[in-house]
């Protein structure tokens, strides 16, 4: 099978990333409910409108939260798991957001490649915006850790949870990085002699 046109692996690639790009807008506005589902609950809540000791209590009446290490926080109600939930909310609305970013520029830079005109100039563009994209999700990273340590420090660690603030650099991430800012100029390189050449003609 080809590498680049219609009926090629390009292709094949392209109809995966749209359908990446679609599940991923799902999982924005499943986040986005959430998001606002416990902006109301806390807004109730302070009104007095709601009960938060009764309202989406676990069995045994408490919230329950587990962690990426499987232990269960329980909180009393709701209202009190927000030292959890917001940066969850946060670290989840930075990951897809950043993704969707990513897999639309990739999705226009495969959409060339099924057409069979890769050096293009809007690709060297396609592949700046996903490096810069992924540079800033790895700087978010950092920012939320150090958001979510100061509120640690604030109101207390949760019990149960024993946070990992891992501030090491990710080789793979800043790798990553550094390669697609060389393809980006590689293109971009491309797509000027592509133009030259076609004046020459």
């Amino acid at each position: 099978m080809k590498a680049l046109g219609k009926g090629s692996v390009a292709s094949f690639v392209q109809v995966a990333l749209t359908i990446a790009w679609i599940l991923l807008w799902v999982a924005l506005g499943a986040l986005a409910l959430a998001a606002l589902g416990y902006c109301t609950i806390l807004t109730l809540s302070a009104a007095g409108i709601i009960d938060p000791a009764a309202f989406l209590n676990a069995a045994d009446g408490g919230v329950q939260i587990e962690t990426d290490k499987g232990a269960l926080v329980v909180y009393e109600n709701i209202t009190e798991a927000w030292p959890v939930v917001v940066p969850a909310l946060l670290i989840g609305a930075v990951a897809v957001g950043g993704g969707l970013i990513i897999v639309d520029r990739l999705r226009r830079l495969f959409a060339s490649f099924t057409s069979g005109e890769p050096f293009r100039r809007e690709n060297a563009t396609h592949l700046r915006i996903i490096w810069i994209t992924m540079l800033a999700i790895e700087i978010a990273r950092y920012a939320l850790m150090g958001v979510l340590a100061a509120v640690f420090s604030a109101v207390g660690t949760p019990s149960n949870v024993d946070p990992d603030f891992d501030f090491s650099p990710d080789f793979s991430t800043w790798m990553s990085i550094a390669i697609l800012i060389v393809l980006a100029e590689v293109f971009r390189e491309g797509a000027r002699m592509k133009e030259e050449q076609e004046l020459t003609i």
